[in-house]
């Protein structure tokens, strides 16, 4: 089987850059070991939360393209994203915490996050009225938001397919094809596929792939944990809440329940491709919303459950050519940070395979790593 780009890696991220280069005539093949956005993947299990403020300076620019490509991507796929832009509340409890906060808040500025602004005790209640009463200040990002990852990712994928990009899905990848340096295909379970160019998004499974060929990947693969609530009412909270030196995010979802993620680890079994959910992360996880916004005790845990993300050595996405393995590029280690800038990572990757300047990706490039 031939193609001129095979993508290895049907998730948001390898879904949006098919869709890319899909819609600009390429001729694109997706290969994905399960179904689109399935379980464990990193697309999967995402929180779903979409956000500028506090992002590394290496992703600023990708974060401001994609805040404004988000409220129309919905219409662009020709699907219901359940995008909403609530905001991204980041509260402080304490004295302490509000001069740290105010200093965040010059900090956004400085990276051109000219709309976050510090908020106090009166306003916040106002953005969400149920916060607890002992929070005293904020920042907040207005054109932040959220959208439900599985239908985003899915609608990437079903936008590239439109354009002529072709899906195997339920087929593994074993292992990268190289004709001496160069990479020039993959070995899947329905055979042999030669591409001119090859793209690594396979999310925690990147590494095995990549080490069929020798290059051991900067990242590691942990179990993130993702807590849903039985359904509160509708318009409970707005913004996506986060507290400092707490691990919390929090959002309501549209159909109202709520969503609780923040960092909290589950354990990997299974060579690496299933997940066990710790008691004490749950229990710590829900500690933490009901702390910060009492509503949620209301409710009861419906579901939890993790996702496994690769994370990267330094915290910020690998998006580039490897140097020592041409014809590969890759696109992985979005460390908790991917969905939200997946529209812009697509459009990126794109424009560098036609040979364009990609200013915005040279400090993620693959060559700041140290690899083999």
């Amino acid at each position: 089987m031939r193609t001129e780009i095979l993508v290895i890696g049907g998730g948001v991220i390898g879904s949006s850059i098919a869709y890319f280069l899909a819609r600009r005539g390429r001729h694109v093949l997706v290969v994905d070991r399960a179904g689109i956005a399935t379980e464990p993947s990193a697309s999967w299990a995402s929180a779903g939360g979409i956000r500028r403020q506090g992002r590394h300076k290496a992703e600023v620019q990708l974060s401001i393209e994609a805040s404004i490509r988000w409220p129309t991507l919905g219409e662009e796929l020709g699907a219901d994203l359940h995008y909403r832009q609530g905001g991204n509340l980041l509260l402080a409890e304490t004295d302490a915490q509000v001069e740290r906060l105010a200093a965040f808040v010059r900090v956004q500025h400085k990276k051109g996050f000219a709309d976050v602004r510090l908020i106090d005790r009166a306003e916040i209640r106002q953005l969400a009225a149920g916060v607890a009463p002992y929070i005293v200040a904020g920042s907040y990002s207005p054109i932040d938001g959220q959208a439900d990852p599985v239908a985003t990712t899915r609608a990437f994928a079903s936008a590239a397919q439109r354009y002529g990009a072709a899906y195997l899905v339920g087929t593994a990848c074993h292992a990268l094809v190289a004709n001496g340096p160069r990479v020039v295909g993959a070995m899947t379970a329905s055979g042999r596929v030669e591409a001119e160019h090859v793209i690594l998004a396979a999310g925690a499974w990147s590494d095995a792939l990549a080490l069929t060929i020798g290059l051991r990947l900067p990242i590691k693969v942990e179990a993130l944990q993702i807590l849903r609530s039985t359904p509160a009412p509708l318009n409970s909270l707005g913004p996506v809440l986060s507290a400092m030196d707490r691990a919390l995010s929090l959002k309501q979802i549209h159909d109202g329940a709520f969503l609780l993620g923040g960092g909290w680890p589950g354990d990997i079994r299974a060579g690496g491709s299933e997940y066990l959910i710790r008691r004490e992360s749950v229990e710590g996880n829900w500690r933490e919303a009901c702390a910060v916004f009492p509503a949620v005790a209301l409710q009861r845990i419906e579901r939890s459950w993790c996702g496994l993300e690769a994370t990267s050595a330094d915290g910020i996405p690998l998006v580039g050519p490897v140097p020592s393995r041409p014809g590969l590029t890759v696109a992985l280690g979005f460390s908790g940070h991917g969905f939200a800038i997946a529209p812009a990572v697509g459009r990126a990757l794109a424009d560098q395979l036609e040979g364009k300047p990609v200013p915005e990706l040279e400090d993620l490039r693959y060559s700041r790593a140290r690899s083999t």
